[in-house]
């Protein structure tokens, strides 16, 4: 009877240090399980993007709002805007492209300006356009043919300048005012002999030369006395 009370006493005292210990060592069954050490601050960590090994700046979607007192403050394509929310300095936001809402010129991205409340590209100078098409046609006008096409030669009777504009066979003689395309002169014909220098164009109906090979010549038939004198194309 006594062995049996010394061994219940030993079982008592024995159950409050099992309790005691069992915080430090292993848990329970019936305990809740956490996650180790160091796995919760990895999880919550936001993902870094990996590095490209170039010097391009961040996207302006991924760049922090730089704040600033005035347009010159910001970048080429960057305007200050408004204040931030809740208050605080204006930041330099993105500029506004074509057909979007503005204020100002610096809201817009260069090459637009803010017209009634958009941003526009510049309109050309009034009259710009007019003179570019009067330019365009005067060039056309002034610039000469190329040498390799061919020109038509004038025939007898059209109006010229000088004997290269004549076909073969023709010169360019005064006619009243103007100048025509006249036959050059064969055998037999009557021309005209200039006995001074510039008595030339003082004709009104004037007359080509004598073709080549041939001179022009007082007609031997007539004696010095004829008053006519007539000349005619002969040969040499």
């Amino acid at each position: 009877m006594r062995g049996l009370v010394a061994l219940l006493a030993a079982l008592s005292c024995a159950a409050p240090a099992g309790r005691a210990a069992a915080p430090g060592g292993a848990l329970s069954s019936n305990s809740i399980k956490g996650p180790p050490p160091g796995v919760g601050a990895e999880a919550s960590a936001p993902p870094v993007a990996p590095f490209d090994g170039s010097n391009k700046p961040p996207p302006a979607a991924t760049r922090q709002p730089f704040p600033c007192a005035e347009d010159e403050d910001c970048g080429p394509e960057e305007f200050c805007g408004g204040a931030a929310r809740g208050g605080g300095a204006p930041l330099c936001l993105a500029c506004r492209r074509r057909r979007k809402r503005c204020l100002r010129d610096a809201m817009c991205c260069p090459g637009t300006t803010c017209s009634n409340g958009l941003c526009t590209p510049p309109e050309p100078p009034q009259g710009a356009t007019e003179l570019d098409e009067i330019g365009a046609e005067v060039l056309t006008r002034r610039t000469p043919a190329p040498a390799w096409l061919p020109t038509a030669k004038g025939e007898e009777g059209d109006f010229c300048l000088r004997s290269s504009d004549c076909a073969a066979g023709l010169c360019c003689a005064r006619h009243f005012w103007s100048k025509i395309c006249k036959p050059v002169l064969r055998e037999g014909q009557v021309c005209t002999r200039h006995r001074r220098k510039g008595t030339h164009g003082l004709e009104i109906f004037q007359r080509c030369q004598c073709a080549e090979g041939l001179v022009c010549r007082l007609q031997r038939e007539h004696g010095p006395a004829d008053a006519s004198r007539l000349h005619t194309c002969q040969q040499h």
